[in-house]
């Protein structure tokens, strides 16, 4: 996006936390140019503060993890960065203007004045979803799935509905997943992005996700890897009741080891599309 009106495009990027007092997450921009682009630096406020989210010294969650994108959310025709973060909520910087923002943020709210909230990880992304004229909310989350927040006020004056799921996330299953014949559709920590991909006039979602998956080692088949981890979780469920102990963190580490001559285990992640009917 052109985050200052300059006819070159930007590159407007969160981060997790600046691991200082007060953990809060920065934003970080690349000023487009025409050689390419700079070298990345803190978004700064109005103010020539960089720009974080406020929030109590009691209660640092709304601050940490910033997942920023760049909208016009008040149809004032400027930019206004809207984040999500690690609590699931959304504060909302507004646009004063070629690349200057409000050092203080405010929050999409639901009618009755609350925080509107999706889910941890909370990750925006805008669009006319039901056709209205005004700029609804889709948004992943660190649990996975995608929710919708329709927005019930105006373009100018947005307040949303809560948060309902359009894809539920992925249930919770204990104990090890052996191969991949599961993964059938976004996993965790999804990220939304909306676009009519095959051109039926229907917008489309593109969700990207992550996924961690487990295969039995070289040499071993699917019986024989369940059976060895039986005997590897009764192990660590042994091992994790004398966690106090001075060399605990030792023997964890040789049990993870350990754990590598049974199975093999993969990070990884896809992109899904999901068509609308």
């Amino acid at each position: 996006m052109d985050l200052n009106a300059d006819g070159k495009i930007d590159i407007l990027s969160g981060s997790y936390s600046r691991q200082d007092s007060d953990m809060a997450g920065l934003f970080q921009v690349l000023w487009g140019t025409e050689a390419g682009f700079k070298q990345p630096e803190p978004l700064k406020g109005s103010d020539g503060e960089p720009l974080i989210v406020r929030a109590s010294k009691d209660d640092t969650i709304d601050k940490i993890c910033t997942r920023p994108t760049a909208v016009d959310i008040d149809g004032d025709g400027k930019l206004d960065i809207v984040t999500g973060n690690f609590r699931g909520t959304f504060a909302v910087f507004h646009g004063e203007g070629e690349g200057r923002f409000s050092p203080t943020a405010s929050w999409l709210t639901t009618p009755d004045g609350a925080k509107l909230e999706i889910g941890p990880h909370s990750d925006p992304a805008f669009v006319d979803w039901d056709g209205d004229g005004d700029l609804d909310l889709l948004g992943g989350t660190g649990r996975g799935g995608v929710f919708l927040a329709l927005n019930l006020g105006t373009k100018n004056a947005p307040s949303f509905s809560k948060g309902r799921a359009i894809l539920e996330p992925v249930a919770y299953v204990e104990g090890d997943r052996l191969g991949d014949a599961h993964v059938t559709g976004p996993q965790d920590s999804t990220r939304v992005a909306v676009a009519d991909v095959n051109g039926d006039g229907k917008f489309d979602l593109l969700v990207g996700d992550s996924v961690n998956l487990t295969y039995p080692a070289e040499g071993l088949d699917e019986a024989a890897a369940r059976e060895r981890l039986k005997a590897w979780d009764a192990r660590q469920a042994k091992l994790l009741e004398h966690r106090g102990d001075d060399d605990f963190r030792e023997l964890y580490q040789n049990l993870r080891e350990a754990r590598k001559s049974i199975v093999r285990e993969e990070s990884t992640g896809f992109v899904w599309v999901l068509y609308q009917k």
